[in-house]
């Protein structure tokens, strides 16, 4: 194993390379130590262009979910600096492109709305709710309880992880990837 020194910033190559080897074995400790040396530039990096600590937050969080997620299959002459900071610009890049989305759509649905199109039967009202509903009984156990709480209850975050007895971020994560995926089927089924 290898020895890692707090609070100091590993710049030699023999350093980087042991962090390497440790997470391509998936261990724990190289990861947190990337997370700490990283994070906080990271965060910086997405803020000064989004300009947003949520969407900067957001991209944190994907760099480092990304990172765990493929660490084993990282080369091991992988320069990390280089892949973290690919990772983060191409998640910058991606919410760019969801914000500009997001924005022509409001932008139609406002038209819509504008020209008096907008107007649902109650049939299709009814069907929508029961298309949402089958999407959300589909949901991980712990994703749902977080979303239901925030729909029915409108928890905040903090509320539901002290409810749940999770951090704050595990339950911004839950809550996140429940829109996320909900949102996205009822884009597949034409319902938004």
């Amino acid at each position: 194993m290898y020895k890692l020194l707090p609070d100091s910033s590993m710049e030699s190559p023999n350093d980087e390379n042991k962090l390497l080897k440790g997470l391509l074995k998936g261990d724990i400790i190289a990861f947190e130590y990337l997370y700490k040396k990283h994070n906080k530039r990271i965060y910086a990096f997405s803020l000064r262009y989004l300009r947003n600590k949520e969407d900067a937050e957001g991209v944190a969080q994907e760099v480092f979910l990304k990172l765990w997620e493929n660490c084993k299959k990282l080369h091991k002459n992988s320069n990390l600096n280089a892949w973290i900071y690919t990772v983060t610009f191409n998640a910058i890049k991606k919410r760019f492109r969801k914000l500009s989305t997001e924005k022509r759509h409001l932008e139609n649905h406002s038209a819509s709305i504008e020209s008096g199109r907008e107007e649902i039967s109650e049939v299709e009202y009814h069907d929508m709710l029961e298309k949402a509903t089958q999407l959300i009984e589909k949901l991980p156990p712990q994703q749902k309880r977080v979303f239901l709480l925030r729909i029915e209850r409108e928890l905040s975050c903090d509320e539901m992880a002290e409810k749940l007895n999770i951090s704050k971020k595990t339950a911004e994560n839950h809550l996140n990837r429940a829109r996320l995926y909900i949102k996205k089927e009822m884009i597949k089924k034409g319902l938004l």
